[in-house]
């Protein structure tokens, strides 16, 4: 007996759930953390001042006032850098009613959006300065390369890496604080974060009847003071950004904004675009440890 099944059947609806899921991690730590200005030009600058050592200031009692000249701020600047996202969807599809999601060109705005801001983190945390030319975009400089002065390697790295210990985070904090520096944020990746975790796994909190416990580090209370742990997926994965927080800005020439553009043919046009850089306020006053296991 010839059954007709859903085997032969090609107008059957498709069982498509409704419902949409967007992959990929999109948490901002840097861009969505730091303190925001206003740049005024594509190359951004800004000055610092470096205090004086401590010195033994003894003087003479009843003596002439001797004035020497006074040392001057460093001046110090960034490139500004664009970023874009463009996106187009015809009419048709406009028209067309699409699975988890109520409108196509808004979902294609909110995707730029997301991704725009990763891009702006990546280049926050790992860029490094182009003045661009004609036919190259201006690069800005970003965190890992603004800090050259406080660099720990882990102890014993290996070609695959060492263990993170909290000896080495800590002599990594008190290079900062000896320079002046009072870094309050460990910025690292997702790999980094579980370890500083397990630098605690002894005093893991358990709940009542012992079902369920927290492993989770968020602040750390070092000899130094008091930092926050974020995990950025943009961090290499060998590396701990030890950063104080009031050094650094976001300095924004364009903020992002979405703009619809003039129609070019049968569809629906969209940009995402904005220009900015990063002020670096005091190498001397953040860090990194290098060398960490990376799996």
């Amino acid at each position: 007996m010839a059954v007709y099944s859903t085997y032969h059947a090609d107008t059957d609806k498709e069982d498509l759930t409704d419902v949409l899921t967007k992959i990929g991690q999109m948490d901002t730590p840097v861009f969505s953390g730091i303190k925001k200005v206003s740049a005024s030009n594509t190359y951004h600058e800004w000055s610092t001042y470096d205090y004086s050592a401590a010195a033994t200031n003894a003087q003479i009692e009843g003596a002439t006032y001797s004035y020497s000249i006074l040392s001057t701020p460093d001046r110090d600047g960034n490139y500004s850098q664009i970023f874009r996202k463009l996106f187009q969807v015809s009419n048709t599809q406009q028209a067309v009613n699409p699975a988890g999601m109520e409108n196509e060109y808004s979902f294609r705005v909110e995707v730029a959006l997301k991704e725009i801001g990763r891009d702006i983190e990546n280049a926050l945390v790992n860029g490094t300065a182009n003045s661009g030319a004609s036919g190259i975009g201006r690069r800005l400089k970003g965190i890992s390369a603004f800090i050259t002065d406080n660099i720990v390697t882990a102890a014993g790295a290996t070609a695959t890496g060492a263990a993170l210990t909290e000896a080495g985070l800590n002599e990594l904090l008190q290079d900062i604080y000896s320079d002046g520096g009072h870094p309050d944020w460990l910025l690292c990746s997702y790999r980094q974060q579980r370890a500083i975790a397990e630098l605690a796994s002894a005093d893991r909190v358990y709940n009542d009847d012992n079902t369920k416990f927290t492993s989770k580090v968020t602040l750390y209370q070092s000899p130094f003071g008091m930092l926050r742990v974020d995990g950025d997926s943009v961090v290499t994965e060998s590396v701990i950004l030890a950063l104080s927080k009031n050094t650094w800005a976001v300095a924004q020439l364009r903020p992002v904004s979405k703009i619809d553009t003039p129609a070019t043919a049968d569809a629906k046009n969209g940009v995402v675009h904005g220009e900015l850089t990063l002020e670096g306020r005091s190498d001397k006053y953040n860090g990194k440890m290098t060398g960490l296991y990376s799996s």
